[in-house]
């Protein structure tokens, strides 16, 4: 308000559960998190984290409502990035415990079944929390458990091209 920020204040619709890793749609008209709240009709279970998705009216937002099968499964899902085309890239953690890269395409109101991607996305013991490109061009990843790791968990960069081919990864360096 008048080239100041205003005091944060918990949002209308949160609160109650943890919500988090909020993100938008590249055009601003979805509005995506992450979140534990129960599923209509079940329980709350711990470690059951859903992607939730409102849609914008007017100048605020519809209620919560999952991505639903088959983007949210019986496995935690995180993280998600969005694409120009409502082409969804989020993280599942697996039954030992690694996360890896997904993505899913739009399908009718939902979304085609999530593909496990390759690789030069998929490319250390544990990945998470992608972010792609509008244009679905590149995706950085942080990663760990690669041999050219420079710590921990390093950022990489994969680039895709028009027919899907995905080149690298490539480390980011020591600055990042």
């Amino acid at each position: 308000i008048d080239g100041q920020w205003t005091l944060p204040e918990v949002a209308p619709f949160a609160g109650t559960y943890a919500d988090i890793e909020p993100a938008l749609s590249p055009d601003g008209s979805r509005f995506f998190f992450v979140s534990n709240r129960p599923l209509p009709g079940e329980d709350a279970r711990f470690g059951d984290e859903n992607i939730w998705v409102m849609d914008r009216v007017g100048d605020g937002w519809s209620q919560p409502q999952p991505v639903g099968p088959p983007v949210n499964s019986e496995a935690p899902e995180f993280f998600p990035s969005l694409t120009r085309d409502g082409t969804i890239y989020f993280t599942r953690r697996g039954e030992d415990g690694a996360e890896h890269i997904y993505r899913a395409r739009p399908e009718g109101a939902g979304y085609g079944e999530p593909e496990r991607l390759g690789p030069e996305v998929n490319s250390g013991r544990t990945q998470f929390n992608a972010c792609v490109a509008p244009d679905e061009s590149y995706v950085i990843v942080p990663v760990f458990g690669r041999e050219d790791s420079l710590g921990g968990v390093d950022y990489y960069v994969t680039f895709r091209s028009p027919d899907d081919v995905w080149t690298g990864p490539f480390n980011l360096g020591p600055a990042i």
